[in-house]
């Protein structure tokens, strides 16, 4: 009976032992994956990153045209109102001009119809 005792005493601790080895070997593997997983979820990780960079420098460079397109657009409008206030200006300075010139020509028949009535009036003397 002892015989049979210890051989039952011996099985299980062949178990245990076996058990034993079966726990850090499992450990092992698990790990492994787990340092295979690492470098996918971080290589994961850093392409959404990237994408997300991508997006985001694709939205600033569109902003930043949109902006550049507005102040385009704001310079063509100053520019055509700068344009029209020069014509503006130059129509005025041209209306001006003939009406000091009309006047000039005005004062010029005057006094050349004032010369004519002295030149007559000496003349009838």
């Amino acid at each position: 009976m002892k015989l049979q005792v210890l051989l039952i005493l011996s099985a299980l601790m062949v178990g245990m032992s076996a058990y034993a080895a079966e726990e850090p070997a499992a450990r092992v593997a698990e790990d492994a994956k787990v340092s295979v997983q690492k470098p996918e979820v971080s290589a994961k990780k850093a392409a959404e990153e990237a994408k997300e960079a991508t997006q985001k420098a694709a939205e600033a460079a569109k902003l930043a045209m949109e902006k550049a397109e507005e102040a385009a657009k704001k310079a063509a409008m100053s520019g055509k109102k700068a344009a029209k206030k020069a014509a503006e200006t130059t129509r005025d300075a041209a209306r001006k001009a003939a009406k000091a010139t009309r006047e000039a020509a005005d004062k010029a028949l005057e006094a050349v119809k004032e010369t004519a009535r002295n030149v007559k009036d000496a003349v009838m003397k």
